[in-house]
């Protein structure tokens, strides 16, 4: 960090939030500005390169500045980053923050600067490699742990202090996703010992305490506790369910309000969905978790929408119909939130992921239309949108794929790193092998199987093995060339690589078992059958 980024976060710590947003100059809007229709419309595409958001932090991104050039060329305005906390802040106790990932947050926004491009943080994102144990645990931790309750709390700070260095940071948000993992864990926790003590320890039994009388929580538990200190996290049959869905409401406001303290103006993304619940009459009734939906101190409310929201059913839905729901939703959301503007950080109008094929999509045909004519619908009900899968991209299970931490994560002794114009990639000598543990990394779609992808450019010609599991496959490599190959159905226990013959260097790995398909810009890069009509929705929100 230079001299005067130094100086400019000494007279920060000094003068707090209106200094901060004193710095937004030379045409960069905050995320206020936009909430209150002074910027226009929000136009934003989340950027992870051409990785994934799980890879992105550890990549090297070779080609960040034509990337997002193209991104600025199809009519955005902003881009979104999402921000995984761990592998920003491995360390909790002491808090530790890794090095690589921050120098990357900088060189990000410098780049988009660059494109005229302003920068929005998904805080707090769930999924990484940065390391091997379960990342939901600390998420989870945050309920009862109060290490970890201030190791968020350096986190949002740091986060929004580095990222205030820079004119074109626009806001950030958090998301009711990356905490919705307690309600499985705590109904997990079960009607035992544990989950008596869990209930004490997360602040659920105080909550119930302080907003019911015993006898009504009695009723709910269908008479299964006759004490307080036998309250547990119900199961997902008992009408209790509704306190536990108004216990996670009630931390989401506390975090996000705690959050808001170190990163002014931080939204949430809000959870439209309705939960089945039981009445104590056995009917089923949607839960709705209005209670967030002001979002705080933010001037806005954060969503994500799907196209199928509120069809109910399969089949195909016209676009026509999918506007009309649309314009629908966000009009009752914000006479929920107190008429606080509303801004869609991802606008899902395709989905291909597998087990949600039953659910009402947007006719092929008409997907473009759609697109194209969301401008009305945004104009009168939002402050912007967002696009999820702006290029297509696989589940990669490697960390540094791309080598920019050097060998990290990978074994292999006898491999050596080569930099050519500021990208790397492995060396492997005659005999030499690099591999990685992926063991831990099953989770996410099945797909159909397992797929690796990588560069390889051989000095002569090099006897290539590569194994995933039990199954090995062979190739000869004598230039420079693209490998693909499919291992089929194979446990994802240890990706194994070696080379015997010329010197080969590698780079660019990806094993993965399933693409996510937007429609915009393919596994390739090249155009697809929605890119116009994006570029036209875009084209009507910039005038």
């Amino acid at each position: 960090m230079d001299f005067w980024k130094k100086e400019f976060k000494k007279k920060a710590a000094l003068f707090g939030a209106a200094v901060i947003t004193a710095a937004f100059t030379s045409g960069f809007a905050p995320a206020k500005d936009f909430a209150s229709g002074q910027a226009g419309m929000l136009r934003s595409a989340t950027y992870y390169s051409d990785d994934w958001v799980v890879n992105f932090w550890n990549s090297e991104s070779v080609h960040m500045d034509q990337e997002l050039a193209q991104i600025a060329a199809d009519g955005f305005n902003n881009i979104i980053l999402c921000v995984p906390w761990r592998e920003f802040q491995p360390g909790l106790s002491p808090c530790s923050y890794e090095v690589y990932a921050w120098e990357k947050l900088d060189r990000v926004m410098e780049a988009a600067a660059r494109q005229n491009l302003s920068v929005m943080l998904r805080v707090g994102y769930t999924w990484d490699y940065g390391a091997n144990e379960d990342v939901l645990d600390r998420y989870t931790r945050l309920f009862y742990d109060q290490t970890t309750w201030n190791g968020w709390i350096k986190y949002v700070e740091k986060l929004y202090e580095e990222a205030s260095d820079h004119e074109n940071f626009c806001g950030g948000f958090l998301t009711w996703e990356d905490f919705w993992n307690l309600i499985g864990q705590a109904i997990a926790w079960g009607n035992g010992s544990q989950g008596r003590r869990m209930a004490e320890q997360t602040g659920y039994l105080d909550y119930l305490k302080e907003h019911y009388e015993l006898e009504e929580v009695r009723r709910l538990y269908d008479g299964e506790i006759e004490e307080w200190d036998q309250v547990y996290f119900p199961e997902k049959e008992l009408p209790a369910m509704r306190l536990l869905y108004e216990f996670y409401d009630h931390f989401l406001n506390r975090i996000l309000a705690e959050s808001q303290e170190v990163f002014p103006d931080l939204s949430m993304e809000v959870r439209l969905d309705a939960d089945p619940v039981y009445s104590l009459d056995e009917t089923l009734y949607g839960f709705t978790h209005t209670a967030t939906f002001g979002c705080g101190s933010s001037p806005y409310t954060s969503l994500m929408y799907s196209a199928s929201m509120g069809e109910g059913g399969s089949g195909e839905v016209t676009a026509s119909r999918a506007l009309n729901q649309m314009a629908g939703v966000l009009k009752q959301l914000r006479g929920s939130n107190g008429g606080k503007p509303v801004y869609i950080d991802q606008l899902l109008f395709t989905d291909n992921t597998p087990g949600f094929e039953g659910n009402a999509r947007l006719a092929a045909d008409e997907k473009a239309e759609f697109l194209r004519d969301s401008a009305r619908v945004l104009r009168e009900h939002a402050m912007g949108y967002g696009i999820w899968t702006y290029r297509d991209y696989c589940n990669n299970k490697l960390f540094n794929a791309q080598f920019a931490l050097g060998l990290e994560g990978w074994e292999g002794p006898r491999a050596k790193i080569e930099e050519r114009d500021g990208n790397y990639g492995a060396v492997l000598s005659s005999g030499a092998s690099l591999s990685q543990n992926i063991s831990s990394r099953q989770g996410g779609i099945a797909g159909e199987g397992v797929k690796v992808r990588f560069q390889a450019e051989s000095s002569g010609t090099s006897d290539v093995t590569v194994r995933i599991g039990n199954v090995s496959k062979a190739v000869t490599i004598s230039d420079a060339r693209q490998v693909d190959l499919d291992f089929g159905n194979v446990v994802l226990d240890e990706f194994y690589i070696q080379s015997r013959g010329a010197d080969l260097r590698i780079d660019d790995l990806k094993v993965y078992t399933w693409i996510t398909e937007g429609e915009i810009y393919d596994f390739e890069g090249q155009p697809d059958s929605c890119l116009e009509g994006l570029r036209q929705l875009n084209g009507a929100l910039g005038e």
